[in-house]
This record gives structure tokens, C-alpha cells and sequence, in this order.
């Protein structure tokens, strides 16, 4: 882990994920995790700067380098160039949060490749159409999509 990371880096890091939950911060932590425990306190001291500067994360789409990480197996990003909320992504979708909208379709994208019979998250297509009105445009590797791997 590096020495200069920030504690919300390191609780990412130690397998650790903060939220905001209407004006709550809720948090998730590995349970055998000392250090990540730690951290969270750590973070605690500074409750109104972490509301603030999640609240920020929350209504701004991800950077890159969040839309990379995020991405399954077998997708290829082609571009992102996010759009301004609010932004429409079906006739009758008007997004508001834009933080909110990537993170949770990036979050089906990665269950729908896992679980193509599920019932889970929406159809793929679903998926890969309204990432791409946001401006997200990917490719995916139909033979790794369609093999799991």
C-alpha cells in the first residue's frame, strides 16, 4: 500500500467502500480487517469534509481511470466523453446524479458479463445503449463474453 495514500484510498485498497445513504455516510469493511477499522475511525474525525467530498463524488461522472477499473472482463472502452446532467438516456430518462447513473450501470455491465441468464440487471443491451447515451461507449469481446473468461 502506498505510504501517501489517502484514508479513502487505503479503505478502497483494503477491500473497504464508503456511501452516502440520503445525508448518512455508511461504510462496508472486511470484518477481519484491524487496519480498515482503523481507517474508518480515522475517517469519522473528519465526518462534514468526507459528507462533502462524497457528496461531489456522487453527482460527478467517474474519471477514466474509475470507468477502466470498473469494467469486466472482455470489454474495451472505445470512448468516454460523459455528458452534462441533467441528460437524457431513453425517451422518457432525464439523469440528475450522473455519479450515481455511471457507478450503478458499470455495476450491471460487470453482473450481466458474469450472469448472462440472471435476472438481476437489466439485458446488456439495455446496459451498452444507455451507457452510450451517457457518452460511454465500449466494445466487447463476444467469445470472452460469451465463454466467461
Amino acid at each position: 500500500m502506498r505510504a501517501t495514500a489517502s484514508p479513502i484510498d487505503r479503505l478502497r485498497e483494503l477491500g473497504g467502500e464508503l456511501f452516502l445513504q440520503g445525508e448518512t455516510i455508511r461504510y462496508r469493511i472486511p470484518a477481519d480487517s484491524e487496519e480498515a477499522h482503523e481507517v474508518i475511525a480515522e475517517l469519522r474525525r473528519n465526518r462534514d469534509a468526507l459528507a462533502a467530498m462524497l457528496q461531489d463524488r456522487e453527482n460527478n461522472p467517474p474519471s477514466l481511470a474509475e470507468v477502466k477499473a470498473a469494467l469486466p472482463p472482455g470489454v474495451r472502452l472505445v470512448s468516454y466523453q460523459p455528458e452534462q446532467a441533467p441528460f437524457a438516456v431513453a425517451p422518457i430518462s432525464i439523469v440528475t446524479n450522473a455519479g450515481k447513473f455511471f457507478r450503478a450501470y458499470l455495476r450491471d455491465l460487470r453482473w450481466r458479463m458474469e450472469h448472462q441468464d440472471g435476472y438481476a440487471a437489466p439485458p446488456l443491451a439495455d446496459v451498452l445503449s444507455k451507457l452510450s447515451d451517457a457518452g460511454l461507449q465500449l466494445n466487447l469481446k463476444l467469445n470472452e463474453v460469451n465463454n466467461g473468461s
